[in-house]
Order: C-alpha cells, then sequence, then structure tokens
C-alpha cells in the first residue's frame, strides 16, 4: 500500500484540546506533523462531527499556556481517532 501522506509524523502522547462549533473536547495527541494530528477521543465520537468540519486544536491540556491554536479541518473520523488536516491561514 502506498504512503499518501506528504509529511512524516511524529509520535507523541500528550494532552490536547479540540474546538468545534463551540464545543470543547478533552483529547490525546497521538502523532503530529507539519500538515495534520491524529487525536484520540477519550469517549465515543460526539455525532456532531463530520469529515470537512472546521475545528481547532490547542496543544495543551490548558490553553493559557498553549504554544499556540491551529486551525483544522477534519479529515478523517474512525472512531474514538480523529484525523486533522492543519489549515494554512
Amino acid at each position: 500500500m502506498t504512503e499518501k501522506r506528504s509529511s512524516h509524523r511524529v509520535g507523541c502522547f500528550a494532552k490536547c484540546i479540540l474546538y468545534h462549533d463551540g464545543a470543547k473536547y478533552g483529547c490525546i495527541l497521538e502523532n503530529i506533523s507539519f500538515s495534520g494530528a491524529l487525536i484520540k477521543m477519550g469517549r465515543p465520537l460526539p455525532e456532531r462531527l463530520h469529515q470537512g468540519d472546521r475545528c481547532s486544536l490547542v496543544l495543551s491540556g490548558d490553553p493559557i499556556v498553549s504554544p499556540g491554536e491551529y486551525n483544522s479541518t477534519i479529515a478523517r473520523l474512525s472512531a474514538p481517532r480523529i484525523g486533522l488536516h492543519f489549515l494554512k491561514e
């Protein structure tokens, strides 16, 4: 099978926060690259999440000490994981 990713991914295990449509979800960051990230929800995926939706990711369990917020789109949903594609804005 051919690899479709354009960037090398770095594995990690860190708390993060996903913001989507006014809601806030605590997640675990499983891996990250220049173009996106794979996060894991600690609970079932909310039905309101859909592929193509805009969202943002904060790379910390505490948004006050986060290095930044990354505007994204949901690229894949595969419970309990969500694949994100970072937007270049």
